[in-house]
């Protein structure tokens, strides 16, 4: 995946920096929400320097569109790092369950500390952080039980912080989702646009589908099976790829195959994780 410089940094995105950086101060826990599919991709480099020295959780969202063999490699990997990762769908309640019990063991110093001092038990502040379109409403709505965010799919629903008490011990503070000034190669901007982490024009959807049906032909080349009857990727080229597509959902132009319509098809069936499990990289060895 392959791409021209992207530069990308809307005006609210430097507001929810300094959020970021006036609330690090006062939380115990970051628990840091990165796409299953594309974990390193969508972690965000400005939070290794704004809260580096927090316990933190990596959750690794939507990992039911992810390649599960992929997923684990992934685990291993932040294990590494020395954080505490999990890999759930955010929709489902055993992830809620999951999120509490890692993130009590982070609290140890904290809770060492209050019975230093004598003090009562003080509730975790815990400060919830992702790119966005990484599932951070969802997972607020999940723990809190009720509307508690603005949940859409797409880039920059979130752009305000809320504090959300979830029991009297662990208290959330929501943020809105930022993204990096800009992307030096160019290929983690296309995954985050194929992830819907990204706004659709910011980069050319026909390029886009061109990056993903090359990545899927590599990796998963029988993927298109289900959805389009396209048995092997390998086997046609791109442009005949979403040609079929085209004419098995009756997308035209002019009486013709619309090969843009397709594109942006295969894109939003991808984002929306219809088209199977399939991660878009893999953990480093």
């Amino acid at each position: 995946m392959k791409q021209q410089n992207v530069h990308y940094f809307p005006g609210h995105m430097q507001k929810a920096r300094r959020v970021i950086e006036s609330y690090v101060k006062i939380v115990d826990l970051i628990i840091e929400l990165v796409d299953a599919r594309a974990p390193l991709s969508s972690q965000n480099p400005l939070l290794n320097q704004l809260a580096a020295s927090k316990p933190r959780v990596v959750l690794l969202s939507k990992a039911d569109m992810a390649d599960p063999r992929v997923t684990d490699g992934w685990i291993g990997y932040f294990k590494a790092q020395g954080y505490a990762p999990l890999a759930g769908d955010l929709k489902k309640g055993k992830i809620v369950k999951t999120l509490l019990a890692v993130s009590e063991p982070l609290m140890a110093a904290k809770r060492e500390k209050e019975k230093r001092l004598g003090m009562k038990r003080q509730p975790i502040r815990a400060m919830v952080i992702g790119i966005p379109n990484v599932g951070k409403s969802t997972l607020i709505n999940n723990l809190g039980g009720k509307k508690a965010a603005a949940v859409g799919n797409k880039a920059g629903v979130t752009r305000a912080e809320q504090w959300i008490k979830l029991a009297d011990d662990f208290i959330l503070l929501d943020t809105p989702g930022i993204l990096p000034m800009n992307y030096p190669d160019g290929a983690q901007a296309v995954r985050l646009a194929l992830l819907g982490s990204m706004r659709e024009d910011v980069l050319p959807t026909e390029d886009l589908s061109y990056a993903l049906l090359g990545y899927l032909k590599e990796n998963y080349p029988s993927i298109l099976l289900n959805r389009f009857a396209i048995p092997d990727l390998r086997d046609i080229s791109s442009d005949q790829a979403l040609i079929r597509i085209a004419t098995r959902r009756g997308l035209l132009e002019n009486g013709a195959p619309s090969t843009e319509k397709a594109a942006y098809l295969l894109i939003k069936e991808f984002k929306d994780g219809l088209l199977g499990p399939a991660s878009l990289e893999v953990a480093p060895c």
